[in-house]
């Protein structure tokens, strides 16, 4: 459980968070991205020769939050902040939930990030992690779910067309998601290397690692399909395979359903208001005029389909998310912004 001891521990969160997180085990994440910050919790916390045991100290070594931030250092009482962006703010999500059992001062504020955990750890880390999402950005909802979710809505939109216009866009899909080339080109060992690759991880600590399923444009659910000669295994982080069963069915498949990843935090979702028509002389009254950016509290079930938009990439670039959180505070009258504590206005 070390990947959770700041949620299970840790007296800041209520009881009944504890509880929960406790109770429903075991918790899964993005393979890549609790690795990537496995490896940054390593090089920031302290660490002993012996497995982490901190009775012994003879080889233990300060990391580098430690040195900075412990009694007598140049930043000690400082409050540690994470800050990431796309990808860097989903390995700042999880690696800010293994700093809080030791540092329950750490905050983390990702803008755009990927869903990387499951739904009771991305509501436990609503009291220290903070999502921002920009209008219609398409990596705050970018998942493997998310994706054959958008196949299939869009191939049952396509079964109405013309045979010659759903087979032409069927092609386009294909290449763009890169499904067929890329088994082509493939050699037969490299395809048995990539076959037996397992999907599903159960991680040590609690946390469970999901890495996705590599299924190709033409498989109509969200599962991939194994050949009888094939073996699903658990796999645990630490290398060591001790009995684990192998798996096998008689039908020829094995059906392998992904988990369903969130936004971790409490999210504020930065929205473009649509233009309305209205009188003329309301544009000449800066005070009566629409606002073209608003701040919401969303709901993180709101983000498991892509949201397909003409601005779907262009809302993720740094930037726009900085102007459109500047333009939400410009809009909001500074008599309010003085007495109040906006979330956003500590975003900017």
């Amino acid at each position: 459980m070390e990947d959770l001891d700041g949620l299970v521990n840790s007296e800041v969160l209520p009881v009944t968070t504890r509880e929960k997180v406790i109770s429903t085990f075991p918790h899964y994440g993005h393979g890549g991205i609790v690795e990537a910050a496995r490896e940054l919790f390593m090089q920031l916390n302290d660490c002993t020769g012996d497995n982490g045991n901190s009775e012994n100290t003879s080889s233990k070594k300060l990391g580098f939050l430690s040195t900075l931030v412990q009694e007598g250092s140049e930043c000690h009482g400082y409050k540690i902040r994470l800050v990431g962006h796309s990808l860097g703010g989903a390995v700042a999500t999880v690696l800010g939930m293994m700093l809080f059992g030791r540092y329950p001062d750490v905050h983390v504020y990702a803008y755009g990030p990927l869903p990387c955990v499951d739904l009771i750890i991305a509501e436990a880390c609503s009291q220290f992690v903070t999502t921002i999402v920009n209008n219609d950005e398409f990596s705050s909802r970018l998942s493997i779910n998310s994706i054959l979710r958008l196949r299939s809505a869009a191939i049952s939109t396509l079964s109405d067309n013309s045979p010659d216009d759903t087979a032409m866009i069927q092609k386009l899909a294909r290449r763009i998601l890169n499904a067929n080339k890329h088994h082509e080109r493939r050699s037969p060992h490299q395809d048995a290397l990539c076959n037996t690759e397992p999907d599903l991880q159960d991680l040590q600590n609690g946390l469970g690692a999901y890495n996705g399923p590599s299924s190709s444009i033409d498989e109509p659910r969200s599962y991939r399909s194994l050949q009888i000669d094939q073996d699903v295994r658990r796999i645990p982080l630490d290398g060591h395979d001790s009995g684990l069963e192998e798996a096998q069915t008689s039908s020829g498949e094995i059906l392998v359903e992904s988990r369903e990843m969130f936004l971790a935090g409490l999210i504020i979702h930065v929205v473009r208001n649509r233009r309305s028509l209205f009188p003329l002389w309301k544009c000449w009254n800066p005070q009566e005029a629409e606002q073209p950016y608003k701040a919401v509290f969303a709901k993180r079930e709101n983000f498991r389909d892509i949201a397909v938009t003409p601005s779907m990439f262009m809302d993720h670039l740094p930037w726009r998310c900085r102007f459109a959180m500047q333009r939400t505070l410009e809009g909001q009258p500074s008599q309010r912004l003085a007495n109040s504590d906006s979330p956003v206005q500590h975003l900017v």
